[in-house]
């Protein structure tokens, strides 16, 4: 598991390297969303803040990276996500679930 934390209005590229006992899978053919809720085990959506669909940077290893609009990340406080992948045969494998904090930053203006 992998906690996150990121400040406010940050909008660089979040990576992950998926990996399967600790060696990184190819990725080739698969999709994946990562979805940030104020709950940690949500019954629905209505507390989920915002999904994003990833994209691969390197299939052989297993790359995916996630870009952030400004919307998504104008929050402070502490929330869950998780990141799921849709293999090519379909299956969904939810590859990391943890704890995601926006912490306050001093800018607020956004050039």
């Amino acid at each position: 598991m992998t906690a996150i934390t990121r400040k406010r209005g940050d909008t660089y590229p979040l990576e992950f390297t998926i990996k399967g006992d600790g060696v990184p899978l190819n990725i080739t053919s698969c999709t994946f969303k990562l979805t940030v809720d104020s709950r940690k085990d949500p019954t629905d959506e209505t507390t989920k803040l915002f999904t994003w669909i990833g994209s691969i940077v390197s299939a052989p290893a297993g790359t995916v990276q996630f870009l952030p609009i400004l919307a998504d990340v104008d929050h402070v406080g502490k929330f869950y996500f998780d990141l799921q992948m849709i293999d090519s045969a379909g299956f969904i494998i939810t590859v990391e679930k943890d704890k995601w904090t926006f912490e306050q930053d001093i800018t607020k203006a956004i050039i």
